[in-house]
């Protein structure tokens, strides 16, 4: 077959771990011809949101790839949140593809994919969602006026033709019923997943990483991760952590820095000699230090991350948030809010009150069961 990935919506960000970045690559893995068209939207040396030129290029697992810029509307704002593509009916059309997986509905050109399903009945056409209620429509012109009278109106326009309404989860799921008007028989939980290793991957990866890291089968690897601005609650993390001075629990942090936090957030690292700040690294360096951790910190706000060390066998914390239990919570998570919750959680990971290794079972058992993209992959192909 040949399938499509439409990042029309926001953006795309290359060598990522993202959902669309790892389907694509999944798709090709399978044996089908694919191509990803995005907006020329990105991260840009991985500190802030930005643009680059139109390009067309492969993306490193050898998927083509097309870049297309906005067409002006007004100003820079409405042009962005307009998102509309010149000419993406015929782009569209000269890859003729069988199957569409749309990551996103919300851009003015999702009607050319309409035109495109109603000229071709026999293709298949799949979006998601991932707007909820804490990045999408926080304020009241947003909420009521750009979700709830222009987004939602491309949604309405769109839905007869889908096979499915994908969403990440219960939040996104109240998010499309109340805001965008989607009918809940036409979604399907769709979770953002992870690629499982064999046994004999993720033990040398684990070995090696450990060793790069100088920990040893006696210590408790804990990580930490992502775009490291407030809400991420590195801080509390750091700081509960060095309430508990268990020299066996090491912790390592991946990620960026925002100049902002530098001068909060260094020192607390410089003062304990058992945590390691690694900087950025690209999603297969993650992959691998993931593979070496025992227990993943997510404490602040939501990462894609959580998935994939769900799917290396971590045990996980979480920020206490309803929404995610419905659907993440299979005896893997310790649910946190405070910061004196993320110290008892890591003082409990120290002293074995908290039994991490069925907390690791529980994920690995999730993982096979759910989080698998090869899985994921598999239901575009139905």
């Amino acid at each position: 077959m040949k399938i499509l990935h439409l990042c029309l919506a926001n953006f795309y960000i290359d060598n990522y771990t993202y959902q669309e970045n790892i389907l694509p690559r999944i798709n090709k893995e399978d044996g089908h011809e694919v191509c990803i068209i995005a907006s020329t939207e990105t991260y840009i040396d991985n500190i802030h949101y930005g643009y680059v030129k139109p390009s067309e290029y492969v993306t490193e697992y050898g998927v083509p790839i097309k870049r297309l810029p906005y067409k002006k509307v007004l100003t820079d704002f409405i042009t962005h949140k307009f998102r509309a593509y010149p000419h993406l009916y015929e782009v569209i059309s000269s890859f003729a593809p069988d199957v569409i997986m749309c990551h996103g509905m919300m851009f003015w050109s999702v009607l050319d994919v309409v035109r495109y399903k109603k000229a071709h009945p026999s293709a298949k056409l799949y979006a998601d969602t991932h707007s909820d209620s804490y990045n999408s429509g926080t304020n009241w012109l947003s909420l009521h006026v750009l979700h709830g009278i222009f987004y939602r109106a491309l949604i309405q326009k769109t839905l007869p033709y889908l096979e499915k309404y994908f969403i990440l989860g219960a939040d996104c799921r109240t998010f499309a019923k109340s805001v965008h008007h989607v009918p809940e028989s036409m979604m399907e939980f769709y979770p953002l997943g992870g690629i499982l290793l064999s046994d004999e991957e993720y033990g040398r990866c684990r070995t090696d990483r450990r060793a790069e890291l100088g920990v040893t089968d006696a210590d408790l690897l804990l990580l930490h991760s992502g775009k490291l601005e407030a809400p991420k609650r590195t801080e509390e993390l750091l700081r509960a952590f060095a309430a508990v001075p268990d020299k066996r629990l090491k912790l390592c942090i991946i990620g960026s820095i925002p100049e902002e936090m530098k001068p909060i957030l260094l020192p607390l690292i410089e003062a304990d000699s058992r945590v390691q700040y690694l900087g950025w690294k690209t999603g297969a360096e993650l992959q691998e230090y993931l593979c070496a951790c025992d227990f993943y910190c997510q404490p602040g706000t939501a990462s894609a991350t959580m998935q994939n060390a769900v799917c290396r066998g971590c045990g996980i914390m979480l920020h206490d948030i309803p929404q995610y239990a419905e659907y993440f919570d299979r005896g893997n998570v310790v649910w946190v809010k405070t910061q004196q919750d993320i110290e008892n959680t890591i003082r409990g990971i120290a002293d074995g009150s908290i039994d991490l290794a069925a907390l690791q079972r529980n994920s690995w058992a999730f993982a096979r069961e759910t989080l698998d993209y090869r899985k994921l992959a598999a239901r575009l192909y139905r």
